[in-house]
């Protein structure tokens, strides 16, 4: 029937599949059924529940796929187990096809004894396996998110790897042999998009994947990476490298900044580097700052870079120097927030 277009029997989770990095659907309700020994009937119980489930759907249009999986005890032999945690998801899905829920797509997944919710020693433990659990999830809008990543000197497409962070996930692909890329990501999200590729300096930003290419327009944004060539002279911000006030002790959101130097002197052996610290003091001459906020600068850097010793690149292939307030970005005392940030950095200098 077209309520259910899509019967799925599975023994694991189901992979996403084609480019869509960030799955198109979320949980919003999970709901358990459960079963008495050695049976796959639905008892009166577990039929309220489902009347239930029903009553909330009607109506609901955004609810794209729900999954049904299936649970045992450990009383018997497993491969019986097996048998009987799909003939207790059929059950499920035969009582939600007589109920006429409209959704998409309905998944059964049988893992029979394999994944219990507790010990089997009681049988208040056996009862809680003894289960089926009926998950719902809603559909998120996707949009394309398309772009080429590409060389800032001469312009040609570069063959890598790009990478997508949001609050809960992180995925990749690569680029053509142009450079280009095209995935599907949640419209209208804050994703951190991430390039790094040999002999060039890394790239990170945080963007926002609007719907519509219109959009990207309006804002003057592009979804295309310019990376500077890692040549002497060129320098690379660590973005989002936080540091408690006025200290150089790293914040603990600053931890999966760090390895990507090491992933990028690992791609780049022959590349020798200088850990640079920098401070925001505007309005105030470099050899007017304080001794203290001069030395910060220079304990920020040597925290970056011991970092990079202790994580295996050798001691001759990098050095630290603190640039105290001398190099702002951002030099007028009218600076804002951000910009006063992006003067409170530390960064990576090819030297050789």
């Amino acid at each position: 029937m077209k309520s259910l277009l899509l019967f799925l029997l599975l023994c694991g989770s189901v992979p996403l599949s084609g480019q869509s990095l960030f799955d198109s659907t979320y949980l919003v309700q999970s709901v358990e059924v459960y079963f008495a020994t050695g049976k796959a009937d639905l008892s009166p119980e577990a039929n309220v529940i489902l009347d239930s489930l029903a009553n909330v759907l009607t109506g609901k249009t955004n609810i794209a796929r729900i999954r049904i999986s299936a649970h045992t005890d450990s009383i018997g032999e497993s491969k019986d187990n097996e048998k009987l945690a799909q003939a207790r998801a059929r059950a499920v899905f035969k009582a939600l096809e007589k109920r006429k829920i409209a959704v998409t797509s309905i998944e059964i997944s049988a893992f029979g004894e394999r994944l219990p919710v507790t010990d089997n020693v009681t049988e208040e433990g056996r009862k809680r396996n003894r289960r089926a659990t009926i998950s719902l999830f809603r559909a998120v809008p996707m949009t394309t998110y398309a772009g080429q990543v590409r060389d800032r000197d001469t312009g040609k497409g570069i063959e890598t790897t790009v990478s997508f962070r949001s609050k809960t996930r992180m995925d990749s692909t690569r680029t053509d042999t142009a450079g280009h890329y095209s995935v599907l990501l949640p419209r209208d999200s804050l994703v951190r998009v991430e390039v790094m590729a040999k002999g060039y300096l890394f790239q990170s930003e945080m963007t926002r994947v609007f719907g519509s290419p219109e959009l990207f327009k309006k804002f003057n944004k592009s979804p295309d990476i310019v990376l500077p060539p890692a040549k002497p002279g060129e320098k690379a911000v660590i973005r989002n490298l936080f540091f408690v006030g006025d200290e150089a002790t790293l914040l603990k959101i600053s931890e999966p900044e760090l390895p990507k130097i090491v992933r990028f002197m690992e791609m780049n052996p022959t590349i020798k580097v200088e850990v640079a610290g920098h401070i925001n003091h505007p309005g105030v001459a470099p050899d007017k700052i304080d001794a203290w906020e001069q030395e910060l600068s220079v304990k920020r850097a040597e925290t970056v870079y011991y970092f990079l010793l202790r994580n295996g690149v050798a001691k001759e292939r990098v050095t630290y120097k603190g640039y105290g307030n001398s190099e702002m970005l951002f030099p007028k005392s009218s600076a804002s927030m951000e910009q006063q940030q992006q003067n409170r950095r530390v960064e990576i200098k090819v030297v050789e």
